[in-house]
């Protein structure tokens, strides 16, 4: 080809990207495409429909041009590298890992390159690897901070949390003003129980960066943990002055004062829940706080309008719910968790008597429960911990199989039980080195894993609350809760769920008869101090007057029910539901003949 011919198809393609850069796909992929014939710039061509059928929303088509392109020229480092980011972009981890290895054989002084490299192989749980990738990326820009600040955050996700401390105030010393580091050392400390740390390290970023409305949002959440209203509400208001019509802090101001809320801000949260042009999650934030005033004003119908669209956005954004899988996964769960495998692991766990495991539905009365225990001077809550679930997941690793959670069971045995039971007690211990004879983890959904508590902790006691299912689904359909969690978004998945849970608690019933406590909330709303008495005895302490006085308590709580718990009890949520049962029928419906279950 001449050179003549090798210029004029160079000025095409660079027209062709100038298409693809105003816009014009149809016109730019039919240049790029006449392009890939000739030699000369084909490689460059495939990398443009690449970039055309990623515009145009093909992430497949995308990664099989680029593929294209680098097996007509395997040494072209732009097009190795523009294939490692598409897999990266397109969520495929794994399909990703050997192209920025070769893209890192190519580009070994690249410093971006092995920052890339880091986060992925941190995303990929290979955390020793992606410390060495940070660390070469380091010796090549010392002292950058994004480089730093991601590598602090897959020391953390990683459990690393001493190295992730250190990291992160070493990111603070390089750069004061980064909100990003004061955020993740609040966090970590957060994470790791610290919470008198985390809100210094708030406080010190919100002095450091006074316009950052993440700094003034994550002081006032934790305010608002610790209890102190007043404060929290002047935090978040503060929230709304830097960044008006936020919907976490709008939301959040919401929930906290509810009934007091001015009819101004009302107005400004009503407007963004009813605009179908604001995006889901938006109007499904506001929405769930929006509810909550209205509620408290006596506007119960306004309210579950509002709710209703609240969740509806919420499906929006997170799509449906797959019963199927839920029932698939009980129905494993039962058939892992047999009388037979129970005895054969029977009392092969740790024998410590302190863990206290309360758990049941989300709104159940969880938070109330674990209030009273943690009351007794002899007991400490945790709240919700997420390490059951994590050493769940772990399991079919430490035990060697191949199967996945729960079928791993079969693989599991004593060295295993004892070694989980370390981890646990281990990762209480870094949040509170305190010697109490009872320690409270009150995370709800360990209803899943009442066969693997019982196992690793023979010991240990398990209490499980019970409420009215209609109050129980209404309260969480008036919740804003985490994103994973589907079922909570529509009436008739709320009931269906309840149903599944039942029916893997009535397994755990029979399979570790007399382990189980139950806790009921309107009996206990009804005669405090005998049921109090009750729960204190089946967890094996003394009785405490204290235990009646656990609204008196000053620690955190972490939960939805933070304001409940810090008020004497009441029962004027026992049938709450009736407020709202006209427009309740497909959770009734759903529910069935377990409603007065």
């Amino acid at each position: 080809m001449s050179e003549t011919s090798v210029i004029e198809h160079r000025e095409r393609l660079q027209k062709a990207f100038d298409e693809l850069g105003a816009g014009r796909l149809d016109v730019a992929r039919r240049e790029f495409m006449a392009l890939c014939l000739q030699p000369a710039c084909s490689v460059d061509a495939y990398r443009g429909l690449a970039a055309v059928s990623w515009r145009a929303g093909q992430p497949s088509s995308s990664v099989e041009f680029l593929r294209q392109a680098v097996t007509i020229d395997p040494q072209h480092p732009d097009a190795r590298a523009d294939l490692a980011l598409m897999l990266l972009m397109a969520g495929r981890l794994a399909d990703a890992l050997p192209e920025w290895e070769k893209v890192a054989e190519m580009r070994p002084d690249d410093a971006d390159v092995w920052h890339n490299l880091g986060k992925l192989l941190g995303d990929l749980g290979q955390p020793a690897r992606a410390s060495a990738a940070f660390e070469r990326s380091l010796a090549l820009k010392p002292g950058r901070v994004p480089t730093l600040v991601a590598y602090a955050r897959m020391l953390a996700n990683s459990g690393d949390e001493d190295a992730a401390e250190a990291m992160w105030l070493r990111i603070i010393g390089l750069q004061p003003q980064a909100a990003d580091s004061y955020q993740g050392l609040a966090e970590l400390q957060f994470a790791r129980g610290q919470l008198a740390q985390s809100l210094a390290t708030y406080r010190r970023g919100c002095e450091a960066v006074p316009d950052s409305p993440e700094m003034h949002m994550g002081r006032a959440q934790l305010l608002e943990d610790l209890g102190d209203r007043v404060e929290a509400e002047a935090a978040f208001r503060q929230v709304l002055a830097l960044r008006p019509d936020w919907p976490l802090a709008l939301e959040a101001l919401l929930t906290l004062i509810q009934g007091k809320a001015e009819d101004a801000l009302i107005t400004r949260a009503r407007s963004i829940v009813t605009d179908s042009r604001r995006p889901p999650p938006d109007r499904a934030n506001v929405g769930f706080g929006l509810g909550k005033a209205l509620d408290a004003r006596g506007d119960t119908e306004d309210a579950f309008a509002i709710w209703q669209l609240a969740n509806a956005a919420r499906r929006a954004q997170v799509g449906p719910y797959d019963h199927a899988l839920l029932m698939d996964r009980i129905d494993r769960t039962i058939g892992a968790y047999t009388p037979e495998r129970i005895a054969s692991l029977s009392g092969l766990g740790d024998p410590d008597e302190r863990p206290v495991f309360v758990l049941g539905m989300p709104r159940s009365g969880t938070s109330l429960v674990e209030q009273i225990i943690a009351a007794h001077p002899d007991a400490v809550g945790y709240g919700e911990l997420k390490d059951i679930s994590r050493l769940a997941r772990g399991m079919p690793t430490r035990a060697g199989s191949i199967q996945r959670w729960p079928e791993a069971l079969s693989a599991v045995g004593a060295t295993e039980l004892k070694a989980a039971a370390a981890d646990y007690l281990a990762a209480l211990r870094r949040r509170d080195s305190s010697a109490s004879r009872r320690c409270v983890d009150k995370a709800p959904l360990n209803f899943y894993h009442v066969g693997l508590i019982a196992l690793m902790f023979p010991n240990a006691r398990i209490v499980w609350c019970r409420r009215d299912p209609r109050d129980i689904c209404v309260s969480i359909y008036a919740e804003n809760f985490a994103l994973e969690q589907r079922w909570a978004n529509d009436l008739a998945d709320l009931g269906r769920f309840y149903r599944q849970h039942l029916r893997l608690m009535r397994h755990w019933q029979t399979l570790l008869p007399g382990r189980l406590h139950e806790c009921v909330y309107e009996d206990l709303v009804a005669d405090p101090e005998s049921r109090a008495r009750a729960l204190i005895d089946a967890i094996g302490l003394p009785w405490n007057d204290a235990c009646l006085r656990f609204h008196e308590q000053d620690r955190a709580v972490l939960t939805p029910s933070r304001w409940q718990v810090r008020q004497p009890m009441y029962s004027k949520s026992v049938a709450r539901w009736k407020r709202y049962e006209r427009w309740i029928a497909p959770l009734v419906e759903a529910l069935g003949d377990e409603v007065q279950a």
